[in-house]
Formats: structure tokens, C-alpha cells, sequence
């Protein structure tokens, strides 16, 4: 009988803990749910005067040669995604501490947009885009070749 009460004491132990961690599981799933997927730039924006950001800083992680100075439209997609990391860490940093530009709007929205235009310039780099082949579209490098025709439909 002492045997049967030792596996009874066991097997209720270990569906108390299987059920704790499903609890904890379905908490992660609801949050994760709940948060809000992270901006990316518009094509529109990225193809702006100002949308291809100068890189103003090397990330923390970044193991690479120092980008720092040359065009997000010329940085490798890992190198952004750490650079918009660190623009969510200033946003929230400046949201938090109220911090102003000298004109007196918040230096967060600043942050804000330049990792959604991070994150723009990546995804266009993961799809293959680059200057050479953004050139010809536009026609500064195609000379009147229909070679790059099919990429306007895709919006690059």
C-alpha cells in the first residue's frame, strides 16, 4: 500500500506542475499575441527625400565592419534589424524620460521612425533590392531596356 500512495503523491505532483506550465504557456501565447508587431516603412517613405536615412551609429552587437556615415539603403539586412533595435531602445528610453528636440518634439517619434525605416530597408534587402537594380528601374541605368520592367510590379 505504501508503494501505491508513493506513485499517487508523484503522479498528482507532476499534474500540478504540467498544469502550471501550461498556464505559463498560454500567458506567453496571449501576450505575445497581444504586442504589437513592430512598424515597417512604407515604399513611399523609404523613396523620400528623407527615407534613406545616414547610419549614425553602429549597433552594440553589430561583430562587422563599422557601416556608420553610408546609406541604410546600402547596409546589410542584419545590420538593421540590430539598427532598429536600438531605435526601439532610444524610443522607449526618450519616451520615458520625455526628452525634446530642441524645436520641442519628443526625440522618441524621431527614434520611431528611423527603426521603422531600418526595418523597411531590410525587408527590401532580404527581397534582393539594391542601387544597381533600383537604378534601372527608375531609368537612370536601364537605357531604354525593358529588362527591369517586371520589378515595378512588385512596388520596388
Amino acid at each position: 500500500m505504501a508503494y501505491q500512495d508513493d506513485v499517487l503523491v508523484v503522479l498528482r505532483s507532476m499534474d500540478a506542475t504540467l498544469k502550471t506550465l501550461l498556464a505559463l504557456s498560454q500567458q506567453r501565447v496571449t501576450q505575445a499575441r497581444a504586442a504589437k508587431p513592430k512598424p515597417i516603412a512604407s515604399d513611399s517613405d523609404l523613396d523620400s527625400q528623407y527615407g534613406d536615412e545616414k547610419v549614425r551609429l553602429n549597433p552594440r552587437d553589430w561583430t562587422g565592419a563599422s557601416l556608420k556615415g553610408r546609406p541604410m539603403s546600402a547596409c546589410p539586412a542584419e545590420f538593421l534589424d540590430l539598427l532598429a533595435e536600438s531605435y526601439d531602445y532610444f524610443e522607449r528610453k526618450n519616451e520615458e524620460a520625455g526628452a525634446l528636440t530642441d524645436k520641442g518634439k519628443p526625440k522618441a517619434d524621431y527614434d520611431r521612425r528611423s527603426a521603422s525605416r531600418a526595418r523597411g530597408w531590410a525587408k527590401r534587402a532580404r527581397a534582393g533590392w539594391s542601387a544597381k537594380t533600383q537604378a534601372a528601374v527608375r531609368g537612370n541605368g536601364a537605357k531604354g531596356s525593358d529588362e527591369w520592367a517586371g520589378d515595378l510590379e512588385d512596388g520596388f
